[in-house]
């Protein structure tokens, strides 16, 4: 593994994740939260968490990019080769988990779908971020 540019390309996927994760759960999600509060902790106690978040949102980059790595095929394609990679990790991670959600907790429908698809985007474009910033040692 190239470690500059994986740490390069990590750090692209972090920012990827970032932001989606604002745009998913503030924007997107963020008035059914509201409407829903009762369900999540209260805001200062997640604002108090936070750190938490942003060191899963770095182990997850973290961890994308090395699995990456380790099965880089530089003849085919960066950034759609991370975009495929993204696809199946985003599958691997947030299928199992929505399916896992849908049966023990009493959440909506609609909302475990939007959980699911915002995760299946934003692992894409995160593994499209990869593709396009990880080169090989060759």
């Amino acid at each position: 593994m190239n470690l500059k540019r994986g740490m390069f390309a990590a750090l692209g996927a972090f920012g990827v994740i970032f932001v989606a994760d604002l745009g998913i759960h503030q924007v997107w999600l963020g008035d059914f939260y509201q409407a829903h509060a009762a369900w999540w902790r209260p805001a200062a106690e997640m604002q108090r968490l936070m750190p938490l978040m942003f060191v899963s949102q770095a182990l997850l980059s973290l961890l994308l990019t090395a699995v990456y790595a380790k099965g880089y095929q530089p003849d085919r394609g960066g950034l759609m080769q991370g975009v495929r990679f993204g696809l199946l990790m985003g599958l691997l991670l947030m299928g199992p988990c929505s399916l896992m959600s849908y049966v023990i907790y009493p959440y909506p429908t609609s909302l475990i779908f939007s959980w699911l698809a915002g995760g299946l985007v934003e692992i894409a474009l995160a593994g499209a971020a990869i593709g396009a910033l990880y080169k090989s040692d060759s």
